[in-house]
């Protein structure tokens, strides 16, 4: 349960969770982690693989290595971008949610 709203968690610094889908992002994906990356605020983030077919699971493997609170799953079949996002909701500890998709991402 959200227990804020997203301009609270911002303004008070508290956990927040940022839930990306993907899907075949190819070239896109790369500068969206980059730019997730440079955030200031303290963030909890869960990258949802929807079983890409580019490479894309291995990108998203590969940036959340080492982080602690970067979060990386994969589905081994094709769900929708609504399973991704359910997945990030009920993964998500932080105190308010984000999500993140660019219009490649929309499956």
């Amino acid at each position: 349960m959200i227990k804020t709203s997203f301009k609270e968690a911002i303004m008070s610094n508290l956990d927040l969770t940022i839930v990306v889908p993907t899907y075949n992002l190819g070239h896109y994906l790369p500068e969206t982690l980059k730019s997730i990356q440079q955030q200031t605020i303290d963030f909890e983030l869960w990258l949802i693989d929807d079983a890409s077919t580019d490479g894309t699971a291995q990108t998203v493997a590969d940036f959340v290595k080492g982080i602690p609170n970067f979060h990386a799953t994969g589905f081994n079949h094709h769900r929708g971008i609504g399973a991704a996002r359910n997945f990030g909701i009920d993964h998500a500890t932080g105190q308010a949610m984000a999500f993140v998709e660019n219009l490649s991402s929309i499956f």
